[in-house]
């Protein structure tokens, strides 16, 4: 069973590949937060509730990304979930032009931890729900 054919799954499973890059882009940022010159970067937010809205609405054939403006994704036929790394704007810098600011990057990692949990929490009861109604769990 391919349980990509299934658009919440599919939802899901987007959604914790963009955390997974989210969390390797702070783990960056936490590791040159001593390099001059370096500007602290982010990812492009990607907007869950709209994946989960075309579910709602009734596109159920495929999810896509919804986004405000065309540069926030790439064109190209690239997965929903691959994002864009920019330079974080606005950002202080030090006297040497490091832009990483350590408690908010750990707040982004606590953030971002707590995010991956739910959806991995997430993916697991519709895994069982799955399980239960094609007979193969609970109940018994």
């Amino acid at each position: 069973m391919d349980l990509t054919n299934i658009p919440l799954m599919a939802a899901l499973r987007s959604r914790m590949k963009w955390l997974n890059n989210n969390q390797v882009v702070i783990s960056e940022n936490i590791g040159h937060a001593d390099t001059p010159g370096y500007k602290a970067k982010e990812l492009t937010e990607q907007n869950f509730s709209g994946l989960v809205d075309g579910l709602v609405s009734g596109r159920t054939h495929s999810t896509q990304m919804r986004t405000k403006d065309a540069r926030h994704l790439d064109t190209s036929g690239a997965s929903a979930s691959s994002a864009r790394k920019q330079d974080i704007k606005d950002a202080e810098e030090t006297p040497t032009g490091n832009s990483v600011v350590l408690e908010e990057e750990m707040l982004k990692l606590a953030d971002n931890q707590m995010k991956y949990g739910m959806v991995v929490n997430l993916y697991k009861k519709n895994i069982g729900l799955l399980n239960i109604a094609l007979g193969k769990g609970g109940g018994r």
